[in-house]
């Protein structure tokens, strides 16, 4: 290929040999932004300073920056869940489990502030979620394995019968309150580490409450 065919195809936007790290690069540098930008802040021409790339190469990976916002939203959320199920599969009691599902949830939410904020946006009120089949769409992929990491809750609880949908909320919930609900949580439990405290032992609370509940259901019918 000449000089000139490979000034073309790289201004087409389409990745040449040296771009093929180019999507990841795009992606952690989008998650990077994101720790100190709101999404709508952001663009592409911003965003391709920080990757090192064109900007048509944004372009041809993802659309535009809502695409983009898609599949970074995605990203983290599988990054979330893989956290989560190495936690889920170390030995504990339900109240321990659950406790470090939360806690781990809310530190990965301090590490990511508009973490909620792109669920919101690009998962649960994402265009393919209001499709009327939503089989393959981004909420259907990522709520499945949700719902399955709230089972692996549930596995030690024998006997229980507890819909694994409410305990999944609950827990989406109280994660979700707290780092929005920062002037309150100063206004009752101080700031600093007086704070840290008072929230980790309101989410050990939760999760005795959460505990005790599975633990008061009664035993499954056998069939």
């Amino acid at each position: 290929m000449s000089t000139a065919d490979k000034a073309r195809r790289r201004v087409s936007g389409r990745p040449t040999g040296e771009d093929t790290v180019g999507k990841q690069a795009i992606i952690q540098s989008t998650v990077e932004l994101l720790k100190i930008r709101a999404p709508e802040q952001l663009t592409v021409l911003e965003v391709a300073a920080k990757a090192g790339v064109a900007r048509t190469l944004v372009r041809y990976y993802f659309g535009d920056l809502h695409g983009l916002l898609r599949e970074v939203t995605e990203c983290l959320m599988g990054q979330l869940q893989d956290r989560m199920e190495v936690v889920m599969r170390m030995q504990g009691s339900v109240r321990e489990r659950v406790h470090q599902r939360l806690l781990l949830r809310l530190e990965f939410m301090r590490e990511h502030p508009y973490f909620e904020r792109l669920a919101l946006g690009e998962i649960y009120y994402g265009e393919d979620a209001t499709e009327e089949n939503p089989a393959g769409s981004a909420l259907q992929r990522i709520t499945k394995r949700g719902l399955e990491l709230t089972d692996m809750i549930l596995e030690d609880a024998q006997g229980a019968k507890v819909d694994a949908r409410f305990l999944h909320l609950v827990i989406l919930s109280v994660s979700a309150f707290i780092p929005s609900a920062q002037p309150l949580l100063h206004h009752l439990f101080g700031t600093g580490e007086e704070c840290e405290q008072q929230v980790d032992a309101y989410l050990q609370f939760v999760s005795r409450m959460l505990a005790d509940a599975i633990d008061q259901q009664p035993e499954r019918t056998k069939p």
